[in-house]
């Protein structure tokens, strides 16, 4: 355990040192504070200025994960630093597991600091604490977890840029699986059965996407996102349990 959080720590300092980094963080606090340019637009329409908002905060938390993630493993073998950890009592098991609790740290910090910006723009607003928009922000975290275990995952076998296009083409299955499997009903065949095949095998994102129920103020049921979050960690664990199998037989 001991291995694993000084891993962690050690990828947490080394990421958010990155200054490419900041620059993303840069446009996104720019983005997120286009909100109080939009809510003179829309007339103070909340709804349309949350949306904004959280729409930002996803898609530059997705920026930042994929940035951070693409090459995590790459950078340890090119480098050769990678030899010298596992030179010590330290496994490769333990290399993945501290590799992500040190990469989900940052995007936790950085997600933390935009949703700082966001709740600061709504309260400004009139909009009051957005309790709802927290919990919209949350399940856009366990997202990213589980994304960045997918990235670990292709990582520990693959390219860079081949483990970056693959878990970027799954993530965008993945918030499709839901519409695209009700439409292949009506087509039937082989087509549904493959389509439902991969409905089970590959990840429903679609599962963590509260923001349209969040600014309309829809009922949520807590089960469902107590269900969520348990699927998020059960997808994650298996996803990290086959990377460090398959980094444990790589040849570096």
């Amino acid at each position: 355990m001991r291995n694993i959080i000084v891993i962690a720590k050690n990828t947490f300092r080394e990421t958010i040192r990155d200054r490419i980094l900041y620059g993303i963080l840069g446009f996104a606090a720019l983005y997120i504070l286009l909100d109080l340019f939009m809510a003179r637009l829309a007339l103070g329409d909340l709804v349309m200025i949350k949306s904004f908002g959280l729409a930002g905060i996803y898609l530059f938390g997705l920026m930042i994960t994929i940035f951070l993630g693409a090459s995590i493993l790459y950078k340890e073998i090119e480098r050769r630093t990678l030899y010298f950890v596992l030179s010590k009592p330290v496994s490769r098991r333990q290399v993945i597991l501290g590799k992500f609790a040190g990469l989900f740290t940052a995007v936790i910090f950085t997600t933390a600091l935009m949703a700082v910006i966001y709740l600061a723009v709504i309260f400004y607003e009139g909009g009051g604490f957005d309790y709802l928009g927290l919990l919209a922000i949350f399940m856009q975290v366990v997202e990213m977890g589980l994304f960045i275990a997918l990235l670990i995952f292709f990582s520990s076998f693959a390219a860079p840029m081949t483990s970056t296009v693959c878990a970027v083409l799954v993530l965008f299955s993945g918030h499709l699986l839901d519409s695209v499997l009700k439409n292949s009903k009506l087509i039937g065949g082989l087509t549904y059965r493959l389509i439902k095949a991969a409905y089970y095998v590959l990840p429903n994102l679609e599962k963590f996407n509260i923001r349209n129920i969040v600014v309309h103020r829809v009922a949520i049921m807590p089960a469902s996102v107590l269900w969520a979050v348990a699927y998020a960690v059960f997808y994650s664990v298996l996803l990290l349990f086959f990377a460090s199998v398959i980094f444990k037989k790589r040849e570096l």
